[in-house]
Protein backbone atom coordinates (compact mmCIF):
# COMPACT_ATOMS: atom_id res chain seq x y z
CA UNK A 1 0.00 0.00 0.00
CA UNK A 2 1.01 3.61 -0.89
CA UNK A 3 -0.55 6.74 0.35
CA UNK A 4 0.33 10.40 -0.52
CA UNK A 5 -0.97 13.89 -0.13
CA UNK A 6 -1.15 16.49 -2.69
CA UNK A 7 -1.57 19.76 -1.70
CA UNK A 8 -4.18 22.23 -3.98
CA UNK A 9 -3.53 25.11 -1.38
CA UNK A 10 -2.80 25.52 2.14
CA UNK A 11 -6.46 24.62 2.92
CA UNK A 12 -7.26 22.24 0.29
CA UNK A 13 -5.53 18.56 -0.48
CA UNK A 14 -5.86 15.10 -2.23
CA UNK A 15 -4.96 12.15 -0.70
CA UNK A 16 -4.34 9.03 -2.67
CA UNK A 17 -4.47 5.21 -1.45
CA UNK A 18 -2.86 2.85 -3.95
CA UNK A 19 -3.76 -0.91 -2.71
CA UNK A 20 -2.60 -4.18 -3.50
CA UNK A 21 -4.37 -6.86 -4.14
CA UNK A 22 -2.14 -8.37 -1.30
CA UNK A 23 -3.54 -5.39 1.06
CA UNK A 24 -7.38 -7.01 0.74
CA UNK A 25 -7.10 -10.47 -0.49
CA UNK A 26 -6.64 -12.70 2.37
CA UNK A 27 -9.46 -10.75 4.44
CA UNK A 28 -11.26 -11.38 0.92
CA UNK A 29 -10.63 -14.98 1.11
CA UNK A 30 -11.47 -15.47 5.54
CA UNK A 31 -14.76 -13.36 4.83
CA UNK A 32 -15.82 -15.71 1.46
CA UNK A 33 -14.89 -18.70 3.90
CA UNK A 34 -16.98 -17.46 6.77
CA UNK A 35 -19.51 -16.77 4.85
CA UNK A 36 -19.60 -20.37 3.35
CA UNK A 37 -19.90 -21.70 7.23
CA UNK A 38 -22.86 -19.38 8.02
CA UNK A 39 -25.02 -18.93 4.60
CA UNK A 40 -27.99 -20.53 4.38
CA UNK A 41 -29.01 -21.37 0.54
CA UNK A 42 -31.94 -23.81 -0.52
CA UNK A 43 -30.56 -27.10 -1.93
CA UNK A 44 -27.83 -27.50 0.80
CA UNK A 45 -27.00 -28.51 4.15
CA UNK A 46 -25.01 -25.33 6.59
CA UNK A 47 -21.51 -24.93 6.12
CA UNK A 48 -20.85 -27.38 3.14
CA UNK A 49 -22.41 -24.45 0.72
CA UNK A 50 -19.32 -24.23 -2.10
CA UNK A 51 -17.20 -21.42 -2.17
CA UNK A 52 -17.73 -21.27 -5.66
CA UNK A 53 -21.44 -20.32 -5.39
CA UNK A 54 -20.73 -18.04 -2.17
CA UNK A 55 -18.00 -16.30 -4.97
CA UNK A 56 -20.62 -15.92 -7.11
CA UNK A 57 -23.49 -14.73 -5.05
CA UNK A 58 -21.80 -12.72 -2.13
CA UNK A 59 -17.92 -12.06 -3.53
CA UNK A 60 -18.47 -8.64 -4.81
CA UNK A 61 -20.33 -7.76 -1.63
CA UNK A 62 -17.45 -9.12 0.22
CA UNK A 63 -14.80 -7.41 -1.79
CA UNK A 64 -16.13 -3.97 -1.68
CA UNK A 65 -16.52 -4.11 2.70
CA UNK A 66 -13.06 -5.24 2.79
CA UNK A 67 -12.09 -2.27 0.34
CA UNK A 68 -14.00 0.29 2.56
CA UNK A 69 -12.62 -1.50 5.81
CA UNK A 70 -8.54 -0.81 4.78
CA UNK A 71 -9.33 2.66 2.93
CA UNK A 72 -10.65 3.48 6.51
CA UNK A 73 -8.12 2.30 8.70
CA UNK A 74 -5.26 3.62 6.05
CA UNK A 75 -6.74 6.97 6.02
CA UNK A 76 -7.46 7.40 9.32
CA UNK A 77 -4.26 6.36 10.21
CA UNK A 78 -2.56 8.64 7.52
CA UNK A 79 -4.23 11.70 9.05
CA UNK A 80 -3.36 10.51 12.41
CA UNK A 81 0.45 9.60 12.23
CA UNK A 82 0.38 13.06 9.88
CA UNK A 83 -0.82 15.00 12.33
CA UNK A 84 -3.15 16.48 9.81
CA UNK A 85 -5.90 18.64 11.14
CA UNK A 86 -9.17 18.18 8.62
CA UNK A 87 -12.20 20.30 8.56
CA UNK A 88 -15.42 17.56 8.14
CA UNK A 89 -14.22 14.12 6.91
CA UNK A 90 -11.98 13.18 3.90
CA UNK A 91 -14.61 12.89 0.69
CA UNK A 92 -14.16 10.40 -1.82
CA UNK A 93 -13.48 11.28 -5.26
CA UNK A 94 -15.70 9.12 -7.74
CA UNK A 95 -13.51 7.41 -10.34
CA UNK A 96 -14.58 5.32 -13.42
CA UNK A 97 -11.60 3.55 -13.31
CA UNK A 98 -12.58 1.31 -10.87
CA UNK A 99 -14.22 -1.26 -11.31
CA UNK A 100 -14.82 -4.34 -8.35
CA UNK A 101 -14.77 -7.60 -9.96
CA UNK A 102 -14.30 -10.62 -7.42
CA UNK A 103 -12.80 -12.71 -10.53
CA UNK A 104 -10.31 -10.40 -11.17
CA UNK A 105 -8.85 -8.93 -8.32
CA UNK A 106 -6.39 -5.52 -9.42
CA UNK A 107 -4.48 -2.89 -7.86
CA UNK A 108 -6.37 0.00 -6.93
CA UNK A 109 -5.93 3.76 -6.34
CA UNK A 110 -8.71 5.82 -4.43
CA UNK A 111 -8.33 9.62 -4.03
CA UNK A 112 -10.21 11.75 -1.35
CA UNK A 113 -10.55 14.92 -0.67
CA UNK A 114 -9.43 17.03 2.49
CA UNK A 115 -10.27 20.46 3.89
CA UNK A 116 -7.23 21.20 5.87
CA UNK A 117 -8.15 23.41 9.35
CA UNK A 118 -6.49 27.02 8.85
CA UNK A 119 -3.69 27.86 11.73
CA UNK A 120 -5.71 30.39 13.82
CA UNK A 121 -3.64 33.01 15.78
CA UNK A 122 -6.51 35.29 17.86
CA UNK A 123 -3.75 38.24 18.46
CA UNK A 124 -6.95 40.28 19.42
CA UNK A 125 -6.36 39.23 22.94
CA UNK A 126 -2.63 40.34 23.34
CA UNK A 127 -3.14 43.67 21.48
CA UNK A 128 -5.08 45.54 24.79
CA UNK A 129 -8.54 44.59 23.56
CA UNK A 130 -11.15 47.30 25.18
CA UNK A 131 -14.96 45.93 25.15
CA UNK A 132 -17.40 48.24 27.15
CA UNK A 133 -19.89 46.52 29.43
CA UNK A 134 -22.91 48.22 30.39
CA UNK A 135 -23.67 48.99 34.23
CA UNK A 136 -27.58 49.00 34.17
CA UNK A 137 -28.86 51.47 36.49
CA UNK A 138 -32.48 50.95 38.01
CA UNK A 139 -34.41 54.35 38.45
CA UNK A 140 -37.60 55.06 40.09
CA UNK A 141 -39.36 55.23 37.02
CA UNK A 142 -38.43 52.22 35.71
CA UNK A 143 -39.50 50.55 39.18
CA UNK A 144 -42.98 52.41 38.92
CA UNK A 145 -43.21 51.24 35.78
CA UNK A 146 -42.53 47.70 36.77
CA UNK A 147 -45.31 47.56 39.35
CA UNK A 148 -47.22 49.17 37.18
CA UNK A 149 -47.05 45.82 34.69
CA UNK A 150 -47.91 43.89 38.15
CA UNK A 151 -50.71 45.71 38.60
CA UNK A 152 -52.30 45.41 35.63
CA UNK A 153 -51.42 41.41 35.39
CA UNK A 154 -52.60 40.78 38.20
CA UNK A 155 -55.52 42.90 38.07
CA UNK A 156 -59.25 42.08 37.48
CA UNK A 157 -61.52 42.19 33.98
CA UNK A 158 -64.31 43.90 33.99
CA UNK A 159 -65.64 42.81 31.03
CA UNK A 160 -65.56 39.00 30.85
CA UNK A 161 -69.06 38.83 28.99
CA UNK A 162 -67.58 41.44 26.21
CA UNK A 163 -68.68 41.02 22.75
CA UNK A 164 -66.51 39.58 19.92
CA UNK A 165 -63.62 41.97 18.96
CA UNK A 166 -64.41 44.13 21.94
CA UNK A 167 -61.17 45.64 23.79
CA UNK A 168 -61.21 43.82 27.26
CA UNK A 169 -61.20 46.29 30.16
CA UNK A 170 -58.98 45.91 33.49
CA UNK A 171 -58.90 47.40 36.90
CA UNK A 172 -55.37 47.36 38.18
CA UNK A 173 -54.94 45.41 41.47
CA UNK A 174 -54.72 47.80 45.01
CA UNK A 175 -51.15 47.98 46.20
CA UNK A 176 -51.90 45.78 49.10
CA UNK A 177 -51.23 42.94 51.19
CA UNK A 178 -53.40 40.81 48.63
CA UNK A 179 -50.93 41.80 45.57
CA UNK A 180 -48.10 41.12 47.45
CA UNK A 181 -49.31 37.26 48.17
CA UNK A 182 -50.25 37.05 44.85
CA UNK A 183 -46.91 37.96 43.38
CA UNK A 184 -44.53 36.40 45.71
CA UNK A 185 -46.48 34.14 47.65
CA UNK A 186 -48.55 34.06 51.32
CA UNK A 187 -46.14 36.47 53.68
CA UNK A 188 -43.13 36.71 51.86
CA UNK A 189 -43.65 40.74 51.79
CA UNK A 190 -45.74 42.48 54.42
CA UNK A 191 -45.22 45.75 53.51
CA UNK A 192 -44.76 48.53 50.48
CA UNK A 193 -41.25 49.39 50.73
CA UNK A 194 -40.16 45.02 50.77
CA UNK A 195 -42.53 44.48 47.73
CA UNK A 196 -40.94 47.67 46.01
CA UNK A 197 -37.12 46.47 47.23
CA UNK A 198 -37.66 42.84 46.32
CA UNK A 199 -39.07 43.99 42.88
CA UNK A 200 -36.18 46.23 42.49
CA UNK A 201 -34.27 42.98 43.14
CA UNK A 202 -35.45 41.18 40.53
CA UNK A 203 -35.33 43.99 38.07
CA UNK A 204 -31.40 44.66 38.65
CA UNK A 205 -31.22 40.64 38.76
CA UNK A 206 -32.30 40.58 35.28
CA UNK A 207 -30.13 43.66 33.90
CA UNK A 208 -27.19 42.25 35.57
CA UNK A 209 -28.36 38.60 33.68
CA UNK A 210 -28.64 40.58 30.73
CA UNK A 211 -25.50 42.96 30.80
CA UNK A 212 -23.34 39.83 30.95
CA UNK A 213 -25.01 38.50 27.99
CA UNK A 214 -24.35 41.25 26.12
CA UNK A 215 -20.67 41.80 27.03
CA UNK A 216 -20.35 38.18 25.70
CA UNK A 217 -22.05 38.71 22.36
CA UNK A 218 -19.42 42.25 22.25
CA UNK A 219 -16.63 39.63 22.86
CA UNK A 220 -17.64 37.68 20.08
CA UNK A 221 -18.27 39.58 17.89
CA UNK A 222 -14.88 41.74 18.83
CA UNK A 223 -13.02 38.62 18.37
CA UNK A 224 -14.79 37.56 15.09
CA UNK A 225 -13.71 40.83 13.81
CA UNK A 226 -10.04 40.98 14.56
CA UNK A 227 -9.08 37.31 13.75
CA UNK A 228 -8.67 36.17 10.49
CA UNK A 229 -9.61 32.94 9.48
CA UNK A 230 -9.35 31.07 5.63
CA UNK A 231 -11.72 28.37 5.14
CA UNK A 232 -11.55 26.20 2.44
CA UNK A 233 -15.07 27.71 1.00
CA UNK A 234 -15.76 25.17 -1.90
CA UNK A 235 -15.01 21.85 -0.24
CA UNK A 236 -17.30 22.97 2.89
CA UNK A 237 -20.02 23.60 0.79
CA UNK A 238 -19.72 19.90 -0.45
CA UNK A 239 -19.17 18.45 2.66
CA UNK A 240 -22.50 20.20 3.69
CA UNK A 241 -23.95 18.65 0.13
CA UNK A 242 -23.26 15.54 0.90
CA UNK A 243 -23.51 15.23 4.82
CA UNK A 244 -27.11 16.31 4.33
CA UNK A 245 -29.27 13.48 5.08
CA UNK A 246 -32.01 14.95 2.42
CA UNK A 247 -31.38 15.87 -0.65
CA UNK A 248 -30.28 19.97 -0.40
CA UNK A 249 -30.05 22.10 -3.26
CA UNK A 250 -27.22 24.46 -4.12
CA UNK A 251 -29.28 27.95 -3.52
CA UNK A 252 -30.32 26.39 -0.05
CA UNK A 253 -26.37 25.75 0.45
CA UNK A 254 -25.40 28.98 -0.35
CA UNK A 255 -28.53 30.64 1.65
CA UNK A 256 -27.21 28.85 4.89
CA UNK A 257 -23.56 28.74 4.57
CA UNK A 258 -22.63 32.15 6.10
CA UNK A 259 -24.19 30.75 9.02
CA UNK A 260 -22.22 27.57 9.29
CA UNK A 261 -19.42 29.73 8.00
CA UNK A 262 -19.74 31.88 11.71
CA UNK A 263 -20.54 28.72 13.84
CA UNK A 264 -17.10 27.01 12.35
CA UNK A 265 -14.97 30.19 12.85
CA UNK A 266 -16.16 31.22 16.24
CA UNK A 267 -15.28 27.31 17.14
CA UNK A 268 -11.51 27.29 15.39
CA UNK A 269 -11.22 30.62 17.64
CA UNK A 270 -12.28 29.22 20.91
CA UNK A 271 -10.52 25.87 20.09
CA UNK A 272 -7.08 27.95 19.49
CA UNK A 273 -7.78 30.24 22.86
CA UNK A 274 -8.15 26.49 24.55
CA UNK A 275 -5.23 24.71 23.23
CA UNK A 276 -2.59 27.89 23.04
CA UNK A 277 -3.57 28.55 27.31
CA UNK A 278 -4.22 25.05 28.11
CA UNK A 279 -7.54 25.40 28.89
CA UNK A 280 -9.23 22.32 29.40
CA UNK A 281 -12.88 21.10 31.54
CA UNK A 282 -12.71 18.33 33.85
CA UNK A 283 -15.44 15.73 34.04
CA UNK A 284 -16.56 17.46 37.57
CA UNK A 285 -17.05 20.72 36.02
CA UNK A 286 -19.53 19.15 33.09
CA UNK A 287 -21.65 17.76 35.72
CA UNK A 288 -21.83 20.95 37.43
CA UNK A 289 -22.74 22.85 34.05
CA UNK A 290 -25.63 20.34 33.67
CA UNK A 291 -26.92 21.01 37.35
CA UNK A 292 -27.16 24.92 37.05
CA UNK A 293 -28.88 24.63 33.54
CA UNK A 294 -31.20 21.99 35.41
CA UNK A 295 -31.79 24.50 38.47
CA UNK A 296 -32.32 27.36 36.51
CA UNK A 297 -34.89 25.18 34.16
CA UNK A 298 -36.56 24.80 37.38
CA UNK A 299 -36.46 27.99 38.75
CA UNK A 300 -38.48 29.40 35.27
CA UNK A 301 -40.92 27.26 36.40
CA UNK A 302 -41.11 28.46 39.60
CA UNK A 303 -38.69 26.78 41.24
CA UNK A 304 -39.91 24.16 44.46
CA UNK A 305 -37.41 21.46 43.73
CA UNK A 306 -34.84 20.19 46.50
CA UNK A 307 -31.31 19.95 45.91
CA UNK A 308 -31.61 16.19 46.30
CA UNK A 309 -34.15 15.95 43.41
CA UNK A 310 -31.52 18.34 41.11
CA UNK A 311 -28.99 15.65 41.99
CA UNK A 312 -31.34 12.41 40.67
CA UNK A 313 -32.03 14.71 37.42
CA UNK A 314 -28.98 15.61 36.76
CA UNK A 315 -27.70 12.25 37.00
CA UNK A 316 -30.64 10.78 35.05
CA UNK A 317 -29.61 13.41 31.95
CA UNK A 318 -25.64 12.62 32.46
CA UNK A 319 -25.98 8.92 31.31
CA UNK A 320 -27.33 10.74 28.01
CA UNK A 321 -24.33 10.93 25.45
CA UNK A 322 -25.97 14.32 23.79
CA UNK A 323 -26.57 15.99 27.15
CA UNK A 324 -22.82 15.10 28.13
CA UNK A 325 -21.91 16.62 24.55
CA UNK A 326 -23.75 19.96 25.34
CA UNK A 327 -22.62 20.22 28.85
CA UNK A 328 -19.24 20.08 27.66
CA UNK A 329 -19.43 22.83 25.40
CA UNK A 330 -21.36 24.98 27.63
CA UNK A 331 -18.82 24.17 30.56
CA UNK A 332 -16.08 25.08 28.20
CA UNK A 333 -17.87 28.44 26.42
CA UNK A 334 -18.50 29.38 30.03
CA UNK A 335 -14.49 28.84 30.89
CA UNK A 336 -13.08 30.53 27.87
CA UNK A 337 -15.17 33.84 28.28
CA UNK A 338 -13.86 33.71 32.14
CA UNK A 339 -10.65 33.44 30.51
CA UNK A 340 -10.70 36.24 28.37
CA UNK A 341 -12.28 38.63 30.43
CA UNK A 342 -8.89 38.25 32.55
CA UNK A 343 -7.19 38.78 29.29
CA UNK A 344 -8.70 42.38 28.07
CA UNK A 345 -10.01 45.52 29.22
CA UNK A 346 -13.46 45.99 30.40
CA UNK A 347 -14.50 49.42 30.66
CA UNK A 348 -18.14 50.23 33.05
CA UNK A 349 -20.53 52.26 30.84
CA UNK A 350 -23.90 53.72 32.97
CA UNK A 351 -27.09 53.09 31.41
CA UNK A 352 -30.14 53.37 32.13
CA UNK A 353 -32.47 50.16 32.16
CA UNK A 354 -35.00 51.58 29.50
CA UNK A 355 -32.00 52.84 27.42
CA UNK A 356 -30.19 49.01 27.30
CA UNK A 357 -33.44 47.48 26.59
CA UNK A 358 -34.87 49.95 23.88
CA UNK A 359 -31.44 50.28 22.24
CA UNK A 360 -31.37 46.37 22.04
CA UNK A 361 -34.47 45.99 20.25
CA UNK A 362 -34.06 48.68 17.67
Amino acid sequence: MNISQNNTDELNAVISIQIQKDDYLPNVEKGISTAKNTATIKGFRKGHVPASIIKKMYGNSILLDELNKVLSEALSKYIEDNKIDILGRPLPIPSKDVTLDINNPSDYTFEYEIGIAPNVKVDALNNNLVVQKNVITIDDKTLDDEIEKLRERYGKLLNPDRAEGEKPEFEKAELNQELFDKVYGPNIVSSLDEFKEKVRKELQDFAEKSSENKLKEDIYQTLMDKTEVKLPEAFLKKFIKVSNEKPIEDEQIEAEYPQFEKGLKWNLITNAIAKENDIKVEFEEIENFSKEQIKAQFMMYGGGITDEMIDTFNKSMMAKQEHVKKSYEGALEQKLFTFIENQIKIEDKSISFDEFFNKKEA
